[in-house]
């Protein structure tokens, strides 16, 4: 059955990701589910304004359904139609999407970066019949961060979100010009330590170097930092994505701060430079 729905360009992209995993042999299925591991609730809005959801179920079964997930999505994407249309195709870059404003991204982000391999499986996929003027999608752009068949990068940690985080924001240092580099450190001029603690009670911690050489990276930075921000993982995604305010955050005791505090209200600007969502 199509889950094409009239009125939305993103509707044979959905087909043919349903067709190119109804045509995956057993063990490719299983392959696709080890990767992705996750039930996505993808949510597109259209040129009228008018919304319609799509649910990708890559966890048990593997199966392209219309309207919402039978259960709890895993992770939930808004978008436009053209800004979909634009990420399956290549013309659109899914970690700019994001960053701008253009892919908006609730529950778990990690996941966020295994849709590659999702929209991987409709290259294969002959296109459907009711598309016959549009041609078949090409390789997709990586979305919200590049990410291996691991689906973990240079700074990401399992079990912790946040790290996807952390992956955007170095994406954005390592993207920016030299001149942005130098902006950002003249504005921030300092050594940010995160430490991060997951539901399971573990901390990783995380440095954003803007003092010296604009980076981030993993452990304790190599000097004493300017300021050690203490943070739980959930907490840190929902500062990030603009789900909770920084000052109420820290108000509540949710966010504890040591070292030079007067530098906290500096990585607001940095985070709206790298995350445009971001409140601190």
């Amino acid at each position: 059955m199509s889950v094409d729905v009239p009125g939305f360009k993103s509707g044979p992209i959905f087909d043919q990701i349903k067709a190119g995993i109804e045509g995956q042999s057993d063990a490719e299925k299983a392959l696709t589910l080890k990767k992705v591991n996750g039930v996505f609730e993808i949510v597109i809005k259209n040129a009228e304004g008018k919304e319609q959801s799509w649910a990708l179920e890559l966890k048990k079964e593997g199966k392209v359904t219309l309207g919402k997930p039978e259960g709890k999505a895993d992770i939930v994407i808004n978008t436009t139609d053209d800004t979909f249309l634009d990420l399956a195709n290549g013309k659109l870059n899914g970690q700019k999407a994001f960053m701008s404003g253009k892919l908006k991204v609730k529950g778990n982000m990690m996941l966020a970066t295994r849709l590659d391999t999702v929209l991987k499986t409709a290259k294969s996929a002959p296109a459907p019949k009711a598309a016959a003027p549009q041609p078949a999608i090409p390789a997709p752009a990586k979305p919200a961060a590049p990410a291996p068949d691991t689906g973990v990068s240079g700074v990401e940690v399992p079990g912790f979100q946040s790290s996807a985080v952390f992956s955007q924001i170095k994406s954005g240092i390592d993207a920016a010009s030299a001149e942005q580099k130098a902006a950002i450190v003249k504005k921030t001029k300092a050594v940010f330590q995160f430490d991060v603690k997951s539901s399971s009670g573990q901390v990783q911690t995380w440095t954003l170097n803007l003092k010296t050489d604009a980076g981030v990276s993993t452990g304790a930075p190599a000097s004493k930092p300017d300021i050690v921000i203490s943070i739980s993982d959930k907490d840190f995604v929902d500062l990030a994505s603009g789900k909770l305010n920084g000052q109420k955050a820290f108000m509540g005791g949710k966010l504890k701060i040591k070292g030079n505090m007067m530098l906290a209200t500096k990585l607001d600007a940095v985070l709206k430079d790298l995350k445009p969502k971001a409140k601190l």
